[in-house]
């Protein structure tokens, strides 16, 4: 696919909405003026804040809301999709995503279900099912309290090698099976998404894939920082905190918390472990409060361990068990 812009040099407009989710201190979404053409890059929270910083941004820029030509998403998040559906009811706009993202964003119910069953069995593999049992209880709830989320209407599928309003598109899954970031290569400008934030470690979620298996995602987070830095970003323009002027520095960080994080998990495993063991070591009272990404955490550095062949395992009575390659 190659959808072209008529001039190059993106004019980028950021629409920065306070959160007190978790740590992410910003929800960030971006109107990038580019040729005749008007943006929206990924859409913030279904929230009045989120609607009200996108007028408030577009008519501080002499733009309304027909002038938007197009919505992108880097992922499939709510965090990133809330305001697609309100935008779309006032007025007809093409919304593109990874490929991979629409079975997600259409909530099909097939996938909702065979999600729930791929966590309830890796949680029990990992050692933490019953702690995990108030969480798949509300994984199934959500299939009908967050049918809302569903996004209607069309979604037209990106994929790795398009080109689309003269920027290229990149696969980069590990915090998502669907994420990509946006690469306009004339100002070496990146819009990331939740690839690399400023303030915070981007979660590597471990998920149910296309073939119904489970993403290696801290494998794949990993080439896909390695990815990134190819590029050597200018500026990078993320979906929470600061928008990053050293993106290679950032990169750089991240692929060295990876190692460090990395050995902290070697030396708990002198003797067989399960995930969960060693999650419970390392987040102590955190453990339970944030099961699914401490949880995502330990079992993305043990996939990636075990890929290295540092870690061997051992499955018993359904339960694998870990430790430290000899």
């Amino acid at each position: 696919m190659v959808v072209k812009a008529k001039v190059e040099s993106p004019k980028t407009y950021p629409i920065i909405v306070p959160t007190q989710l978790g740590n992410l201190q910003t929800l960030n979404y971006y109107l990038v003026h580019q040729g005749e053409d008007l943006i929206l890059i990924d859409a913030g929270a279904e929230n009045d804040a989120c609607w009200d910083a996108l007028i408030d941004t577009l008519h501080a820029n002499d733009y309304t809301l027909q002038d938007i030509t197009a919505i992108i998403l880097t992922h499939n998040h709510a965090d990133h999709i809330g305001i697609v559906n309100r935008i779309r009811k006032e007025i007809d706009v093409p919304l593109y995503a990874h490929e991979d993202a629409i079975i997600r964003l259409k909530r099909d119910t097939d996938f909702l279900e065979k999600r729930i069953a791929f966590f309830t069995e890796l949680y029990q593999e990992m050692g933490c099912l019953t702690e995990a049992e108030p969480l798949i209880e509300r994984m199934v709830q959500s299939i009908h309290k967050n049918a809302h989320q569903k996004i209607n209407g069309p979604i037209i599928p990106l994929k790795e090698g398009d080109t689309i309003f003269g920027f290229d598109v990149i696969y980069v899954p590990g915090h998502a099976p669907d994420h990509i970031f946006l690469w306009h290569k004339e100002s070496k400008t990146a819009y990331v998404g939740d690839l690399i934030l400023s303030h915070s470690p981007s979660n590597a979620l471990v998920e149910l894939d296309k073939t119904g298996e489970r993403t290696k995602s801290l494998v794949l987070y990993e080439q896909s920082l390695q990815k990134l830095r190819t590029y050597e970003p200018a500026i990078a323009y993320s979906g929470h905190g600061e928008i990053i002027h050293d993106p290679i520095e950032l990169i750089d960080q991240k692929l060295n918390r990876i190692e460090t994080k990395a050995d902290r998990i070697l030396a708990l495993l002198y003797e067989e472990k399960t995930a969960a063991e060693i999650a419970k070591e390392m987040y102590k009272e955190r453990y339970e409060p944030l099961l699914p990404l401490v949880m995502s955490e330990v079992i993305g550095h043990l996939d990636r361990l075990y890929a290295l062949q540092k870690v061997t395992q051992t499955r018993k009575n359904g339960i694998i068990y870990y430790k430290k390659h000899m």
